[in-house]
């Protein structure tokens, strides 16, 4: 587990080492505006087409080969980009960071899926969640002092050091492929028949598709107010801008402690009773967005953000306890996840873009409430329409022959 949080920590930490150093990078790349907004995207772009090869690269190599792998592109590309003397070669870098973070996004929720039994998920996919939120913060707070130091290059030489930490703890802590239960189901139970289970069944699932779809619909709607309700209280509520910043932000730390909540939770519900969490929590958040844009000065407006920062943290470990639930078959259980990854990444990357232009296109920040309101609406009636079926015997027998070996 301290490797799966490392690794999820590492890859998160690859997010944020522009944005706090934005500035520096112009001056010393001779960068402009769009230069650095692409050197965001990719990251994104990369992330999502490593989606579903994710899946099958765990599949084929087992946790561990694939947390070293991930870890050693990750400090590929942070050397790469370290040593960048110009845009092109620190886009190359950032190419190389984007593919590990596409590859995690599946690979450390695979490390709770290998190494925990199916009721026993949900606290510890709450755990990785939070592990962004940590490498969130300390990057933006570490970016100054590493650059006073280091120069901008400072941010970069930190992420070497944690992608070589990350190699060095999957290689000590994680145990190798014949160790996992998914592995272990494989051999126990009639092996010709797993051999013979096509991956087909769990692209055809509509069920599996149902969280991919609530991650989309809260992604757009969380994305989007992450990213412009600084800007609206500053123009609408009058906020100073650093003030904004702060309130913003603040909805993430106080998500911790929500993610937490929400494996406990987890843990103690009967599976084909989890999809009730987020699906209760989406329609939480419709009433927080349909009245976001309405809030008449800070104070209403930062307690509305800390509600949405603790709420929100749920959604996220809940869909990817709930993707591994739906197939239950092990050997499918790294495409399901890839699966929930795609409908995350797809939310992310059209938040702020769907929500820019409803506001552009009316004039009107309050024009984009309904919208995202309906669609968590959308999203919270397609956590109730998931149905987990019973898993196969074969692999219920396989985990409870681990379960009693241990």
């Amino acid at each position: 587990m301290i490797a799966g949080l490392f690794i999820y920590f590492t890859t998160s930490a690859l997010r944020y080492q522009v944005p706090p150093i934005a500035i520096d990078l112009q001056s010393a790349l001779n960068l402009s505006l769009v230069d650095i907004g692409w050197l965001q995207t990719i990251l994104g772009i990369a992330a999502l087409i490593l989606a579903i090869p994710a899946g099958f690269i765990c599949m084929k190599l087992g946790t561990r080969n694939a947390v070293i792998l991930t870890a050693a592109i990750s400090l590929l590309g942070t050397v790469i980009g370290g040593f960048a003397a110009n845009f092109e070669v620190l886009m190359i870098g950032r190419v190389f960071q984007g593919i590990a973070l596409g590859l995690d996004a599946v690979v450390s929720f695979q490390v709770v899926a290998a190494f925990f039994p199916p009721e026993k998920r949900g606290f510890p996919n709450s755990l990785v969640s939070s592990s962004y939120v940590f490498a969130f913060f300390l990057m933006m707070n570490i970016a100054v002092p590493l650059r006073d130091v280091m120069n901008w290059q400072g941010l970069w030489y930190f992420c070497d050091v944690l992608s070589i930490l990350a190699i060095i703890l999957a290689l000590v802590c994680i145990p190798k492929k014949d160790k996992e239960l998914i592995a272990t189901a494989e051999k126990t139970v009639d092996a010709p028949k797993m051999q013979k289970g096509s991956t087909r069944a769990v692209w055809l699932n509509p069920m599996i598709w149902l969280p991919a779809l609530t991650f989309t619909l809260f992604n757009v709607g969380y994305f989007g107010i992450a990213t412009y309700y600084p800007t609206f209280l500053v123009e609408v509520v009058h906020a100073d801008q650093e003030i904004a910043n702060l309130i913003v932000s603040g909805n993430a730390l106080i998500g911790v402690p929500g993610a937490i909540c929400a494996g406990l939770i987890m843990n103690r519900l009967a599976i084909p009773k989890r999809k009730l969490l987020p699906a209760f929590t989406m329609i939480g958040l419709a009433i927080c967005y349909f009245v976001a844009f309405y809030m008449p000065d800070l104070v209403t407006a930062t307690i509305l953000m800390l509600v949405v920062g603790f709420i929100c943290c749920f959604v996220p470990p809940s869909l990817y306890t709930i993707g591994p639930d739906i197939v239950r078959r092990p050997e499918w259980v790294a495409l399901a996840l890839a699966i929930v990854t795609v409908g995350q990444n797809v939310g992310m990357s059209l938040g702020p873009v769907v929500v820019g232009a409803i506001v552009e296109s009316a004039g009107d920040w309050t024009a984009c409430a309904i919208p995202i309101g309906v669609m968590a609406l959308v999203g919270a009636v397609s956590c109730f329409l998931i149905k987990v079926k019973p898993a196969d015997k074969g692999a219920d027998e396989a985990v409870s022959i681990i379960q009693d070996a241990k």
